[in-house]
């Protein structure tokens, strides 16, 4: 299943991550997403960390959140750039409200504090930016991705392809539909995407049993339990994402067979 009829943006402006922009852009471009690249109105062409140009489609000014599915937010020193910017900043802002997706990677996570969207959301980030994410009001949390919902965070360009796959999944619907439980006419889509649902309720749960407990040993229980509910989802999810982008893919060779 291509991704048709989905729309995203990529935010651009000076000293970007090269990998970090290019990467999602050309991917999600592959399955299918109308991607745009969108910047602050400073320029027509920005030049990466390395000296890469990439020419923006429009600005933000120029675009409202209810024409786009998803919003990529690079790493690289550009998010201190792009932050200047309340068209940018609204952008953003927007997006999350209305429950569009938007996803940031490496110093991506500086776009966010400022848009204010961080409040009691479990996020990633590279490290060093750790503080400013956890001051303005995040659950900061050592991972190669973090999904809360509408939101997908990641720490550095080694976790491009885990991030990518995580806003692939997330526009093919991995979080959405009605179905409640699984019986023999159950297909194996719908399966998958009720199992990467189930997770995400254990990883809420077991996440807000750390927050509440003060016992150091249950703490460190409902933390491991969390970690490993993410783990599961990550391979649901994987496997969802996979089947979803094409019909007779099937890694196991069971998927015809189990439902």
């Amino acid at each position: 299943m291509k991704l048709t009829g989905k729309r995203g943006i990529v935010l651009a402006e000076d000293l970007y991550e090269d990998l970090e922009l290019w990467y999602p852009l050309l991917r999600l471009r592959g399955v299918g997403v109308e991607m745009q690249v969108v910047g602050t109105g400073s320029a027509d062409v920005y030049k990466s960390k390395h000296g890469y140009p990439v020419k923006v489609d429009t600005t933000a000014e120029s675009i409202s959140s209810s024409e786009v599915d998803a919003v990529v937010i690079p790493g690289g020193y550009a998010p201190d750039r792009m932050r200047r910017y309340p068209g940018v900043v609204q952008l953003v802002r927007e997006s999350f409200q209305k429950g569009k997706l938007v996803a940031a990677i490496c110093h991506g996570g500086w776009l966010l504090a400022s848009a204010g969207i961080l409040k009691d959301r479990q996020v990633t980030s590279f490290f060093a930016i750790k503080d400013d994410l956890v001051n303005a009001g995040a659950d900061w949390i050592d991972e190669q991705v973090v999904q809360d919902e509408n939101l997908i965070t990641s720490q550095t360009p080694g976790d491009l392809p885990a991030f990518t796959d995580a806003i692939i999944a997330a526009l093919a619907g991995v979080e959405s539909g009605d179905l409640e439980s699984v019986t023999a006419e159950t297909d194996a889509l719908a399966a998958l995407r009720l199992a990467v649902q189930a997770e995400e309720e254990a990883i809420r749960f077991y996440s807000e049993a750390v927050k509440r407990t003060e016992d150091p040993e249950a703490k460190n229980i409902f933390h491991q339990l969390a970690k490993e509910e993410e783990r599961h989802r990550a391979i649901v999810q994987d496997e969802y994402r996979r089947l979803a982008a094409d019909p007779e893919w099937d890694r196991y060779g069971i998927w015809r067979e189990v439902l």
